[in-house]
């Protein structure tokens, strides 16, 4: 492979955490709620991950727990703030910390270690090889990837076509534009964010997986490093839409390839690990300036009619 194809292969390795989280906070946009639990739930999906393949030697098993621990917090995180009316902001920090502590405290409990724990005996997830893609030039570096991030692909068009061509999708969408008005027409307003929460924690815990299993076969403190923020902005910058989701993850996904592909220069380490993050905050500077320009542009045109 060139230098060019190697990068964009570590780009399809590192992009499935952040699509898949950003998938979930997609759908806790839709609703109309922030969903800042993402990192927590990536967390936990991460270590449980990790427990499970250790335990039971299977891949799958390891998959499975972290998928299901990140539903039962994307339900926890929807029981406080749908049943008790918490502050979502408030709940997500919350998540964020109790996943952290969790994960520390059973590392020191379960495992006897501090920092990291890895062992011959935890299986990673299968690489996927498409042998017609192997010998075509550019393409090929979509063979030999972590079955996740096949997933990953699949499932952002699953749920670009679950939003916009079902009538549950519409129903999503009307509940998280006007919530009264999709109960008075008889929708469930309350299923569906229950539905649409839980469902973020799913994805997010899959994306954990990968973290642990796909990338690496070992878990660490703290492995998730801010990546439930990264897509939160991932989504922001994809206007809320699966696509632009997509694209997003896989422009941040491409800054932590190229900070790995940078380490081997004589930069300082702790320089290149900002990447990601310098670009998260210029992303939303974006965002934002773009979002005011066209606030004072509409406030312009009333003013003239």
């Amino acid at each position: 492979m060139t230098q060019l194809e190697l990068l964009l292969s570590a780009t399809f390795r590192m992009f499935p955490p952040i699509i898949l989280a950003g998938l979930g906070g997609l759908l806790s946009f839709r609703i109309g709620m922030l969903n800042i639990a993402l990192e927590g739930m990536m967390l936990l999906g991460a270590f449980f991950a990790v427990v499970v393949s250790y335990l039971t030697g299977s891949a799958w098993f390891g998959l499975l727990a972290a998928t299901l621990l990140g539903g039962a917090l994307g339900f926890l995180f929807a029981l406080f703030n749908l049943r008790f009316n918490a502050n979502n902001i408030v709940t997500g920090v919350a998540v964020n910390i109790l996943s952290l502590g969790l994960t520390t405290y059973f590392l020191r409990v379960l495992f006897g270690v501090r920092g990291a724990f890895s062992s011959p005996r935890i299986v990673g997830l299968p690489l996927i090889r498409i042998p017609i893609l192997d010998h075509i030039p550019v393409l090929r570096v979509l063979s030999g990837q972590s079955v996740l991030v096949y997933v990953a692909i699949g499932l952002t068009f699953a749920v670009h076509y679950f939003l916009y061509h079902t009538p549950a999708g519409l129903r999503v969408r009307a509940v998280g534009k006007h919530p009264m008005a999709a109960a008075t027409a008889g929708v469930d307003v309350e299923r569906l964010k229950y539905f649409c929460l839980v469902s973020s924690g799913l994805l997010s815990g899959m994306g954990g997986a990968h973290l642990s299993l796909g990338q690496l076969t070992m878990f660490t403190e703290n492995m998730t490093n801010g990546r439930g923020f990264i897509a939160l902005a991932a989504t922001i910058f994809g206007q809320n839409t699966p696509i632009g989701t997509f694209a997003g993850s896989l422009i941040f996904g491409f800054a932590d390839a190229l900070t790995l592909r940078l380490q081997t220069i004589n930069l300082p380490p702790h320089l290149l690990q900002m990447v990601p993050y310098v670009l998260t905050l210029l992303v939303l500077l974006a965002v934002a300036l773009k979002s005011r320009t066209r606030a004072v542009k509409a406030s312009a045109k009333a003013s003239k009619e």
